[in-house]
Formats: C-alpha cells, sequence, structure tokens
C-alpha cells in the first residue's frame, strides 16, 4: 500500500515538471502545492514503516551544496538533472519485479521519468549549439553518480529490505525535491523559458 501511494506520488511530482506546454512560473506554481501535499501524504502513509525502519536510516549525503547551479552555466544545471533522473530511472528499472512492487506504477514512473529525460536531451542538444556549453560537466555527474552508488550499496547491504527500500524512497522523494529546486533556479539563469520552448518546438517540426 505504502509503495502504491509512493509511486502515485512521485508521478505527480514527475508531471508537474513537464515544461513543453506550460509557462515556467505555472510549473513552480504547481509544483510548490503538490511538494507541499506529497510531503503530507508521505508523512502520513510512511509514519509506522520509517519508525519501524529508524535503525536502518543512512545518511547518503546528497550533495546539495556543491551541485548549487548559481556558480554554474545552464549547461552544467541540464547536465545534473539530466543524470539525477537517469540514476533514478536506472534504480528502479533494475528492480522492476521486486516483491510488493505493483509493476503497473512502477512502469508509469519509468514512462514519466524516460519522457522527462528525453526533453533535457533535446534542451542539451540546443544549449550545445550555442556553445554555452557543458565542458566540465563531467565531475558534476561524478558527484551525483556517487550518490546514487551510495545508495545502491546501502540496498546491497541491507540484501534489498523492506525497510532498506522504505528509507530509500523517502531519498528519492528528498532527491525529486531537489531537481524541482534546480528547475525553478534554472529559470533565473539566461534566456526565458519560452524562448527555449519556441526553439525546441521549431527543432521537432523541422524536416530531418
Amino acid at each position: 500500500m505504502i509503495i502504491k501511494h509512493f509511486f502515485g506520488t512521485v508521478l505527480v511530482l514527475l508531471a508537474s515538471t513537464t515544461i513543453f506546454s506550460l509557462d515556467l512560473k505555472l510549473i513552480i506554481f504547481q509544483q510548490r502545492q503538490v511538494n507541499q501535499e506529497s510531503l503530507k501524504l508521505l508523512n502520513k502513509l510512511q509514519t509506522l514503516s520509517i519508525q519501524q525502519c529508524l535503525p536502518h536510516r543512512k545518511n547518503f549525503l546528497l550533495p546539495q551544496k556543491s551541485l548549487s547551479p548559481q556558480q554554474y552555466q545552464k549547461g552544467h544545471t541540464l547536465a545534473i538533472l539530466h543524470e539525477m533522473l537517469q540514476q533514478i530511472f536506472s534504480l528502479f528499472r533494475a528492480n522492476i519485479s521486486l516483491d510488493g512492487w505493483e509493476e503497473n506504477h512502477t512502469e508509469k514512473f519509468l514512462i514519466q521519468l524516460h519522457q522527462q529525460l528525453e526533453y533535457l536531451e533535446a534542451l542539451m542538444g540546443l544549449e550545445a549549439e550555442k556553445l554555452s556549453g557543458t565542458l566540465g560537466s563531467d565531475n558534476l555527474r561524478l558527484q551525483v553518480k556517487m550518490y546514487f552508488r551510495r545508495i545502491h550499496d546501502y540496498l546491497e547491504n541491507q540484501d534489498y529490505s523492506t525497510c532498506a527500500w522504505a528509507i530509500v524512497q523517502v531519498e528519492i522523494s528528498r532527491c525529486l525535491f531537489f531537481v524541482f529546486s534546480l528547475t525553478e533556479k534554472l529559470s533565473k539563469q539566461g534566456r526565458p523559458l519560452n524562448d527555449m520552448k519556441q526553439e525546441l518546438t521549431t527543432e521537432f517540426r523541422s524536416p530531418r
């Protein structure tokens, strides 16, 4: 039951970050609302489970400060977002058939992640064409990979137990809220998103 609602909550959070058809300001407003409701829902649904699993909790050291976008170009921020979503996608895809997981919810979750990855890749392509570049992003991606390596190692050391996954679900929710924060800050870097959205629309409509 908890896992079902976890995926439902995360799907709403991910869907609210889709920025093809809505202005960024509206998306951020919606995400704030969804975040608040998601936190309430997670707290309500996971109180017993998390209390029981407190002895298994771990600080995975999400590198929020070192990945702060103020000091990086837009291309770097896009690279961070892409790597985070890619790592979340890989984590859940590899464990889609675990006992207690409803496959339908997991598949929807993965589809949402994949759609966002495709969109980010399109944005990254536009930035590369404009020479704003992603040079130097390898170190940023490495920090994200090391963070998720700690999550993988934790699950393995805990034999992928129910408590371990409960702890990781909370951590992934925290990670997704950080993704939202990056998306919000991304709107303050460079061109307005509407200009980028127009270029993407033109790009997708252009004959290959």
